[in-house]
């Protein structure tokens, strides 16, 4: 593996590893904002940028995200909203740029998901083009979200309509499964989408938490087979 290629690779897999114990983490935030009292003096933050500059904190701005996510009890709110879709936007572009570099990652995951390699690779690219280029509050697709996907699986001769299945005990036994069936189903006929439709109707959240799960797992069981060189 060229040096160049490594760092880029160990960057890559170490964004995917970060943002999901940021997904995580955000989501006990968002649970804690919703259950949890704090006054003003805890919400008074000051972060010393360097010996020179303090940013302060205004703590009506954060008092605004905690009230908007007790109002949103039961349901998503803004907070866990953003944590979330930063998350899904982290692991899909570090997954799609680890996919592409010619290293022993890219050749673990075409051994490893066999001829569930390509659809994957599909649906992580449409998930990085659709949370890096979106600013519609209800993530509305856009043509350049899912045209360059559709040209490659075109120019490879292989349905349009992409279906990932993963099943951990069979695809994935070196991560232990909570029960033999656990796994997900992804289903995205690019021929079919259009401009405008919304993101989470063509894969829904549920599914965003599935394959960001199964790239994180995916990097362990790597890592556990390279222990001392990637």
């Amino acid at each position: 593996m060229k040096a160049k290629n490594k760092i880029l690779l160990e960057d890559a897999l170490l964004l995917v590893e970060q943002n999901f114990f940021f997904l995580h983490a955000g989501q006990f935030f968002g649970k804690l904002a919703k259950e949890a009292e704090f006054d003003d003096e805890i919400l008074s933050v000051s972060l010393k940028c360097d010996e020179l500059h303090t940013y302060k904190f205004h703590p009506q701005f954060t008092r605004a995200v905690i009230d908007d996510a007790k109002s949103h009890l039961g349901e998503v709110s803004l907070f866990e909203y953003f944590v979330a879709f930063n998350a899904f936007r982290g692991i899909g572009m570090a997954m799609v740029e680890a996919m592409r570099l010619e290293t022993s990652f890219s050749m673990f995951l075409k051994k490893q998901l066999g001829l569930q390699y390509e659809p994957f690779y599909d649906i992580l690219s449409f998930i990085r083009n659709v949370l890096s280029h979106n600013i519609h509050a209800e993530i509305a697709l856009s043509s350049k979200d899912f045209d360059g996907t559709l040209k490659r699986i075109k120019r490879m001769k292989r349905d349009t309509n992409v279906i990932f299945n993963f099943n951990y005990q069979e695809d994935l036994p070196q991560i232990l499964s909570p029960h033999p069936s656990y796994g997900f189903t992804c289903e995205v006929d690019f021929e079919e989408l259009e401009e405008g439709m919304e993101f989470l109707e063509v894969l829904p959240l549920w599914e965003l938490f599935m394959i960001s799960e199964l790239s994180f797992n995916l990097v362990q069981a790597f890592r556990a087979l390279n222990p001392n060189n990637l």
